[in-house]
């Protein structure tokens, strides 16, 4: 422990919250780029950036080692499994979907999967990367 600075990071406040919340609901409103871009599209992006962490695999588990102090060899574990999951999410984009339920009399119910809205979360600061 040397004490000596490895970086300055800047602190969020309510008013970077409000940016970041501002953009998901401009995003999420009908016909906006994102609700209106193909599925398989979406499931790109997220596949995209799994792509860059593997890009950048040596960088960011550094980054992670140095942001929390733990071992090179455990931030890369945290790294892949990160990894894993944007492909499992990218993989799901367009395979979402509703069912047709047997329901008695003449009667056809249906189910629809859609999101509803946005979502705020305080993750953990040392996992996931």
């Amino acid at each position: 422990a040397t004490e000596e600075v490895t970086c300055q990071v800047a602190e969020g406040d309510k008013a970077d919250v409000n940016v970041a919340v501002k953009a998901a609901r401009e995003a999420f409103k009908l016909g906006s780029v994102w609700r209106t871009m193909d599925a398989s599209k979406r499931g790109q992006m997220l596949n995209k950036m799994a792509d860059l962490m593997e890009r950048d695999y040596d960088y960011l588990a550094a980054l992670e080692t140095l942001d929390n102090g733990k071992p090179v060899s455990c931030s890369k574990g945290d790294l892949d499994h990160s990894i894993s999951i944007w492909r499992y999410f990218s993989g799901w984009a367009d395979k979402i979907h509703g069912d047709t339920l047997p329901i008695d009399g003449s009667f056809m119910s249906l189910t629809r999967k859609e999101p509803v809205g946005v979502c705020g979360q305080i993750t953990p600061w040392n996992y996931p990367v």
